[in-house]
């Protein structure tokens, strides 16, 4: 049997100890409880992600569908229109038509070492438009050549549009003339070099647009580089040996 502890507080009242203990611990449990609760609601409130606005009406759209549906062909297009050209390209490159330069030969060269002029320059040479397409024939169009003397150019020779016949070649012979070309001081020591050692390096580059059909409606076309380094020997102005993979001209 539970004892009862009597207590006197100021006003005079006795209470019970046993009654005062069970009053604070209702009173403090509710407190603490209700804190708890608080707590876990805001932490669910802090922790709790709502994510963007969401609108029915946009899943739901004619043009929303039709924007993606549009952009997805347009990519199909590209993606089809680069492999079509790609797989061209790879056909057709081993049937690409070329220039390739056979001959040359240093006419003349009159060079003023004391003001770095070319008083007088003259040259020819041969060039080789081969068609290697065994049925169709090939137009070269836009065809120009520069003559260039350590990055100097001393002459640029042009062309009219010719055609070539499907497997076969035309030979075009060039020749050209410059007078008082002046050398910058860049030059100016590659050219005494070259006339004391007899050897006269001069450079032809340019390049051509090749144009063949396949069908009916497919053409073909491409550029054609040509970079052929040239070594004269400057007294006969006879050429020296001919690099002819390296004065091939390159597609594209």
């Amino acid at each position: 049997m539970a004892s009862t502890v009597i207590s006197t507080v100021d006003n005079g009242t006795q209470v019970g100890t046993t009654e005062m203990n069970a009053w604070w611990s209702e009173t403090g449990g509710d407190h603490h409880h209700h804190e708890d609760e608080r707590s876990a609601e805001a932490g669910h409130r802090r922790h709790r992600w709502k994510g963007p606005p969401y609108n029915d009406r946009q899943r739901r759209s004619p043009w929303v569908w039709m924007a993606v549906i549009l952009c997805m062909l347009l990519a199909i297009g590209v993606l089809v229109l680069g492999a079509t050209m790609l797989a061209v390209y790879l056909i057709y490159k081993p049937q690409m038509p070329y220039m390739e330069v056979t001959n040359a030969q240093l006419l003349q060269l009159d060079y003023s070492p004391a003001d770095g002029v070319i008083r007088d320059i003259k040259f020819k040479f041969d060039l080789l438009a081969k068609n290697t397409n065994s049925k169709v024939d090939t137009s070269f169009s836009s065809f120009n050549i520069d003559v260039n003397f350590n990055g100097t150019t001393l002459l640029q020779l042009s062309t009219e549009t010719f055609t070539v016949a499907r497997e076969s070649s035309v030979t075009l012979p060039y020749s050209g003339e410059s007078r008082g070309t002046r050398l910058d001081p860049a030059g100016m020591q590659p050219m005494e070099e070259a006339v004391r050692s007899e050897l006269v390096p001069i450079t032809l580059s340019g390049k051509a647009r090749t144009r063949w059909k396949k069908g009916v409606f497919l053409k073909v076309g491409f550029w054609t580089r040509l970079n052929c380094p040239l070594d004269f020997y400057y007294r006969t102005g006879n050429v020296a040996p001919i690099d002819h993979d390296t004065c091939r001209s390159r597609s594209p």
